[in-house]
């Protein structure tokens, strides 16, 4: 609960904790676990923005102080991107591209695929 920031709540029912908060017990349920990898999917879904950066800060911290590995599925690329360090953009199941968020955002197929012609 401390490295979550999560203190405050401590004695709160889980079920009455807003969106985001239950967004970062989630990850302290696999912190508990000792895991070495987490998958989240969708993390910051519907999280306002400014918790949303909040929680990728978190993913951020635990990766770099405890050496963590986080596999991200985010559409909220605005974002999540400045938090990545690598992408696979997906489509229709299949990887279409890979690489550094700069990589990804200019190559040609993903704003093809996600922006339009």
């Amino acid at each position: 609960m401390k490295i979550l920031k999560l203190t405050e709540f401590w004695n709160t029912p889980i079920i009455s904790l807003p969106a985001g908060h239950l967004k970062l017990v989630e990850i302290g349920r696999a912190l508990m676990a000792d895991a070495k990898m987490v998958i989240l999917d969708e993390p910051i879904c519907g999280v306002s923005p400014k918790l949303a950066n909040e929680i990728f800060q978190h993913i951020t911290e635990l990766r770099d102080e405890q050496g963590l590995t986080f596999l991200v599925i985010e559409h909220r690329l605005d974002i999540a991107l400045p938090f990545a360090d690598y992408v696979y953009v997906m489509h229709n199941g299949k990887v279409i591209s890979e690489g550094t968020p700069e990589q990804v955002i200019g190559d040609p197929l993903v704003k093809k695929v996600y922006v339009g012609e």
